[in-house]
């Protein structure tokens, strides 16, 4: 009888365990579907048995990633998160390069369902300053010249993270995405501070040899200084950070966030398995939690 107690407790512990494994969720870059994020999901079902990814991909993929706005995008995800019953309970999410700021907007907007840990890879998280960017070689010329335009902030969805240190009263006047969900305006979005420090966990991560977010320092929210194409202030020593505009200070302090750097080129990191050991190290242990 004690035997066929234990068996039945032992039983019970490992349902418990699986169905305490929170589920994860993926949201792809620009220029890609969510195809590119498939090697990744692979990685964590191979290291996390029975757990549940949604790998989430938005309109067409590649095309709508560029030409449809963060705000649509953004609803788009939190449509198809808050229809899955599976993600009910709440889950963790991980985000590359555009994607990272589409689920950090989720979080920030909604957080319904909530999300534990926040995993951003190679995001332009303090903005984009740069060209070549998507590599088509028209957008990149209306990045570089007209990207505060209205029209082109409403058509190109990377037009509106761009932030031109050259021209910051601009970027603050017209930019309908980045100044808002980074809380630059003047008037400060408390939501958005609120739900952000309800995370677990938030990680940043940039690679020393991503040639496509300029800076690429900007995984980690550092960015150029006003005025200046070079330098590059890291958010520590910004007003962002001293003002706590988004909880970042509080999430710091607390021990909730965490910074990490790869050596992956921008678009390998969650394709190639040169990539995994950074999965394994930098990732998979906020996965388990």
């Amino acid at each position: 009888m004690r035997i066929l107690s234990s068996l039945i407790l032992l039983i019970a512990l490992a349902i418990a365990l699986v169905s305490a494994t929170r589920p994860v969720v993926l949201m792809h870059g620009v220029t890609t579907g969510k195809e590119s994020m498939e090697p990744l999901k692979s990685w964590i079902e191979e290291s996390i048995p029975d757990i549940y990814v949604l790998n989430v991909e938005i309109g067409n993929g590649a095309f709508d990633s560029i030409f449809t706005t963060m705000d649509s995008q953004i609803e788009e995800f939190a449509q198809v998160v808050q229809a899955d019953p599976k993600l009910a309970n709440g889950f963790n999410l991980i985000g590359f390069s555009q994607g990272t700021l589409i689920a950090r907007a989720f979080v920030q907007r909604y957080n319904n369902p909530q999300v534990y840990n926040y995993i951003s890879w190679n995001g332009p998280q303090g903005g984009q300053f740069g060209t070549p960017f998507v590599n088509i070689p028209w957008v990149d010329k209306v990045l570089g010249t007209i990207p505060y335009e209205k029209t082109i902030q409403k058509k190109l969805s990377v037009a509106e993270y761009w932030k031109d240190p050259h021209r910051i009263d601009k970027y603050l006047e017209r930019s309908i995405f980045l100044a808002d969900i980074n809380n630059e305006y003047q008037v400060k979005n408390t939501t958005y501070k609120e739900n952000l420090t309800k995370l677990n966990a938030m990680v940043l991560t940039y690679s020393t040899n991503d040639k496509t977010i300029i800076p690429k320092e900007s995984g980690w929210f550092s960015f150029y200084a006003d005025g200046s194409g070079t330098e590059v202030v890291p958010l520590q020593q910004q007003t962002q950070y001293s003002e706590d505009w988004l909880g970042l200070r509080t999430l710091d302090e607390s021990n909730r966030l965490f910074f990490y750097t790869t050596t992956c080129t921008h678009r390998d990191h969650p394709i190639e398995d040169y990539c995994k050991p950074y999965f394994t190290n930098f990732t998979l242990p906020y996965l388990q939690n």
